[in-house]
C-alpha cells in the first residue's frame, strides 16, 4: 500500500494530499521544474511526471511522444539526444528536466508518482534507466512506478522486488487484479467515472490504493469526498485546494 503521507510537506502545514497532475498545468508548462516548485508552494503531497528516453538513453520529463506541442521544435522524442533536447524552449522559457533533477527537487519535501510513458518497445532500456535513476537519487521509498504499459511495469518489477508499483487502467476490467497480484502492485489508478462502492470495495480487499483522476470539478470532488482514503490525481491546484479545504480535509 502506498503511504500517502511519506513526507509533511511544508512541515504539514497546510498539507494537500493529493497528486498535482504533470506540476501545475493550469499555470505553467507541465512536467516543468516551475511547475513541480508551484505544486510544492501550494502543498500538494505528490507530483506526478511523465518520462521518455532521449536518443542516447536519458531519461527525462515529457507527456507526449513528440516535442510538437510542448516545444519550439517538431519530432519525436526518441530521436533528440539529450543535448538537443536541452536546448528546446518548453512555453517560451523552460527547459526540458530530467529525471534526476524533477527527483532531486522533491527530495525530502515530495512524493513522486513516476509514469512510465512506454509504448510497446520504443524505449527498449527505459524501465532500467528509470529504476537506476530512482535508486541513484535516493528515492525508492518516495517514489512509485505507474504506466498505461502493463509490460512496462511487469518489466519494472523483474527489475526490482522493492519499487512500488502501479497500473494505470481506463476503465475496471476484473481480470487485472490477478496482474495486480502477480506483480505485487500497490495502486491502481482509473478515472473518476469509474469509481463505484463495489470497486471501492474489491481494491480494498486486494489491499490496493486507489488513485483516480481527473479531480478537477465539483462534481469530481463530490464523487472523491465520498471515499477519503483515495488519492486524487489534479491539474487545477487551487480549485482542487479550495475544495479540499472547504471539505475540512485538514
Amino acid at each position: 500500500m502506498i503511504a500517502i503521507t511519506i513526507l509533511k510537506v511544508n512541515g504539514g502545514i497546510n498539507l494537500i494530499t493529493a497528486l498535482a497532475h504533470r506540476g501545475y498545468p493550469g499555470k505553467y508548462p507541465e512536467n516543468t521544474l516551475t511547475a513541480y516548485r508551484a505544486a510544492y508552494e501550494l502543498g500538494f503531497s505528490h507530483i506526478e511526471i511523465d518520462v521518455q528516453l532521449s536518443k542516447d538513453g536519458v531519461p527525462i520529463l515529457m507527456h507526449d511522444i513528440t516535442v510538437n506541442r510542448m516545444t519550439n521544435a517538431k519530432g519525436f522524442v526518441k530521436d533528440f539526444t539529450f543535448a538537443e533536447l536541452r536546448k528546446l524552449k518548453v512555453g517560451g522559457n523552460e527547459t526540458i528536466p530530467t529525471l534526476e533533477e524533477a527527483l532531486q527537487f522533491a527530495k525530502g519535501k515530495m512524493n513522486v508518482a513516476v509514469e512510465l510513458k512506454q509504448h510497446g518497445y520504443l524505449y527498449p532500456e527505459l524501465e532500467e534507466k528509470t529504476l537506476k535513476i530512482i535508486e541513484e537519487t535516493g528515492m525508492m521509498d518516495s517514489v512509485y512506478v505507474n504506466s498505461f504499459d502493463h509490460y512496462s511495469i511487469r518489466k519494472m518489477r523483474e527489475l526490482s522486488e522493492e519499487i512500488e508499483l502501479g497500473v494505470i487502467q481506463h476503465g475496471a476490467t476484473p481480470g487485472l487484479f490477478h496482474f495486480l497480484k502477480e506483480i505485487k502492485a500497490s495502486s491502481l489508478a482509473v478515472r473518476i467515472e469509474y469509481l463505484t462502492d463495489e470497486f471501492v470495495r474489491e481494491c480494498e480487499e486486494a489491499g490496493l490504493q486507489i488513485i483516480v483522476w481527473p479531480v478537477d470539478k465539483q462534481w469530481q470532488f463530490d464523487i472523491f469526498r465520498r471515499y477519503p482514503n483515495i488519492l486524487c490525481t489534479t491539474n487545477k491546484l487551487e480549485d482542487f485546494k479550495k475544495m479540499y479545504k472547504k471539505a475540512q480535509f485538514q
